[in-house]
């Protein structure tokens, strides 16, 4: 899981174990290299009648609570269906044509139904509340357009209802919106953030809280209603692509699960917020684009594997004579936002104890490495490090991947969305809610421990 440790808690742990190390190991070491568990609902919501809102279910009992990981157990869709996603969802023309998201949303549904990392699935269409509907009622909605539209769906008003009625563990809830932030007081918009921290926290606490957000462009053909109201509406809209989102709302671990299962697969826009992960294996790579005079530090390397190397012996190191190693990643755990190279070559930092060691690149697996006889084939990137000072002694290193904010939210946000775009009002602000709920502490999304130590 995702370590809550700060890095400078962090060194002394480590210093104080490498210090314990039985010191260097012979030169005989030298460069040597040889869906989802099924379960049962705690409380499923019954039947309601049209229109009702579904009694809010039974607590868990306090060892479900506490359990570190849990199978998922329930998956509830939510679709918006206000006059805004009209356009998303035109009555099919005369020539049979559809919308992206249509297209998109549709096999999603059919995904979510027919998907074994959940026993139970439920349906349902949101106006001023959610009601309750079935697999097939939304599908044909999603195809054949809304029938009767909602005025307007108060954002903080249905992130309240979800978390009231519909949290729990080993469940999500999945709700599929625009996303536009349109209070009837327009006095309410500069309290966007508080007002989404409000609704998720209203119900009580719940520190294992997670949201992971997808984002998706679509073509639009119907009434295009900005979040301000007075800059009027626009139809026979648009020429250009309108967003829209899927988010994830459950406990951490159910979300990570839903996350793998049904929507890594596509290519989105991503942010998460209070997910966790596995720490990712990693090791050193003696023999992949390393420079310099060391080796494998770690007890007993000619005898093992080399897939968990974290001891670097340096023989020698100097501005003449630098020493470069590689450390190979799997993060094929992670969602695409961790993956991303460009994204990993400005958040994944290495910090050490005296020592000028530095990260000079990232890059992700190729067809090459992915073909190799030798270890690197059995990552998907790797990082490179160089440092030109011999360590006097053993020495920590860390390489951490930072939590940030990816690029794309401030590229997708807009204060004024009178005219249409590729862009979201207030998205910026809505997201500053997700991130207010989980506290002010950034956690790394992992941290991965090193040693220097000077050859024997």
């Amino acid at each position: 899981m995702r370590h809550s440790s700060s890095f400078s808690r962090l060194l002394p742990v480590l210093g104080l174990s490498v210090l314990l190390l039985p010191g260097c190991y012979s030169r005989s070491d030298m460069k040597s290299e040889d869906s989802v568990a099924k379960g049962t609902p705690a409380s499923v919501p019954p039947e309601e009648a049209p229109g009702a809102v579904p009694a809010k279910p039974q607590a868990a009992d306090a060892e479900t609570a506490g359990a570190t990981t849990q199978p998922l157990k329930a998956v509830n869709v939510f679709l918006e269906v206000s006059g805004s996603m009209e356009g998303f969802m035109p009555k099919t023309g005369a020539g049979g044509e559809n919308t992206k998201f249509q297209q998109h949303v549709a096999q999603f549904l059919s995904e979510v139904n027919r998907t074994g990392a959940a026993r139970q699935k439920m349906f349902y269409r949101i106006k001023e509340k959610p009601y309750r509907d079935s697999y097939q009622g939304i599908s044909t909605t999603v195809r054949s357009g809304i029938q009767q539209p909602a005025k307007s769906t108060d954002i903080p008003s249905v992130l309240d209802t979800l978390m009231t009625n519909y949290y729990q563990p080993g469940t999500v809830s999945v709700l599929i919106s625009d996303f536009i932030y349109s209070p009837k007081n327009t006095g309410a918009i500069p309290y966007i953030k508080t007002d989404i921290t409000d609704a998720l926290t209203r119900s009580g606490s719940h520190p294992e809280l997670a949201v992971s957000v997808y984002g998706y462009t679509s073509d639009f053909r119907g009434t295009y209603y900005p979040a301000l109201v007075a800059s009027g509406k626009k139809t026979n809209c648009c020429d250009t692509e309108i967003p829209y989102y899927i988010w994830v709302v459950g406990p951490a671990d159910a979300v990570r699960q839903f996350d793998k299962a049904l929507l890594e697969q596509q290519p989105a826009k991503q942010a998460h917020f209070g997910v966790t992960y596995p720490q990712p294996n990693y090791s050193l790579l003696s023999k992949y684009q390393n420079v310099g005079s060391w080796y494998y530090g770690d007890a007993g390397a000619s005898k093992r594997n080399a897939e968990s190397y974290r001891v670097i012996a340096v023989s020698e190191a100097s501005a003449k004579q630098p020493i470069e190693f590689v450390v190979g990643l799997d993060l094929s755990g992670l969602p695409g936002q961790y993956r991303d190279v460009a994204y990993l070559k400005q958040n994944l930092k290495l910090e050490g104890v005296d020592t000028d060691a530095k990260l000079l690149d990232v890059s992700a697996a190729t067809a090459q490495t992915k073909a190799s006889s030798g270890p690197e084939s059995k990552f998907t990137h790797f990082a490179k490090v160089r440092l030109t000072r011999q360590p006097k002694a053993a020495r920590p290193l860390v390489l951490r991947l930072q939590d940030q904010r990816p690029a794309w939210v401030a590229q997708w946000t807009t204060k004024n969305d009178a005219t249409p775009a590729p862009k979201t009002f207030a998205l910026s602000g809505l997201l500053d809610g997700l991130e207010a709920q989980g506290g002010e502490e950034r956690k790394p999304i992992f941290e991965l421990p090193l040693t220097l130590q000077p050859a024997e």
